[in-house]
C-alpha cells in the first residue's frame, strides 16, 4: 500500500486530500447536527416531565381538596353527635377523621396554624374583623375553616377571623 501511495500523481493526491476533507467535513457537521437533535430530544423530554408532573399534582391536589371538604363535614357531624348521639358513634366519627388526617399528613399536607398568629395574606382569608383593643392590630382572633399547605404550596387558605384596633383607641402596638 505505501508503494501504491508513492505511484500516484500528485493530482490524485489532492483529489483524494480533498475527499478525506471533505468527509471530515461531513462527518462533523452529522456530528454537530445528532448532538443538536440529542439536545433537543433530551429538551423535549424534561418538557413533557414536567408537564406530566404538573398535571398529576394539580389531580393529586384536586382529591386533596375534594378529602378536606369531607374532613370540614365530618367536623360539623361530630360537633352535632357531642349534642345528640351516642358515645359509641361519636367514638367512631372521631376515630374516621383521625384517620382521615392521618392519610392527610402521610400525603404531605400540612395545617395552617392560624389561631392567636398574625394575619398573612399568602395564608390566610379575613372574612371579618373584630374591634379589640387588647390584640395587636391583624391578629387571627377565630379560625372559620382549615387551611392547607401541600407541595410547599398553600392549596386552601385558612377562613379568618381578624383583629382591629378601633379608631381613636390606645396606640399600643403588639
Amino acid at each position: 500500500m505505501p508503494h501504491q501511495l508513492l505511484c500516484m500523481s500528485e493530482d490524485e493526491k489532492t483529489r483524494l486530500t480533498q475527499e478525506l476533507e471533505d468527509a471530515k467535513s461531513m462527518a462533523k457537521e452529522y456530528e454537530s447536527r445528532y448532538k443538536y437533535l440529542l439536545a433537543e430530544y433530551d429538551n423535549y423530554r424534561k418538557r413533557l416531565e414536567k408537564e406530566m408532573d404538573i398535571k398529576v399534582k394539580r389531580s393529586i391536589e384536586g382529591i386533596i381538596l375534594r378529602l378536606l371538604d369531607l374532613r370540614d363535614d365530618y367536623i360539623r357531624a361530630i360537633d352535632t353527635a357531642k349534642r345528640d348521639a351516642s358515645a359509641s358513634l361519636l367514638a367512631g366519627l372521631e376515630g374516621i377523621l383521625k384517620r382521615l388526617d392521618d392519610v392527610l399528613k402521610e400525603y404531605g399536607v400540612i395545617e395552617i396554624d392560624a389561631l392567636g398568629k398574625s394575619f398573612d395574606p399568602n395564608l390566610h382569608e379575613a372574612v371579618s374583623f373584630v374591634y379589640d383593643r387588647e390584640l395587636p392590630d391583624l391578629t387571627v382572633t377565630n379560625e372559620i375553616r382549615k387551611g392547607y399547605i401541600w407541595n410547599d404550596r398553600v392549596i386552601r387558605p385558612s377562613l379568618v377571623e381578624v383583629s382591629k384596633r378601633p379608631e381613636g383607641g390606645d396606640s399600643k402596638d403588639g
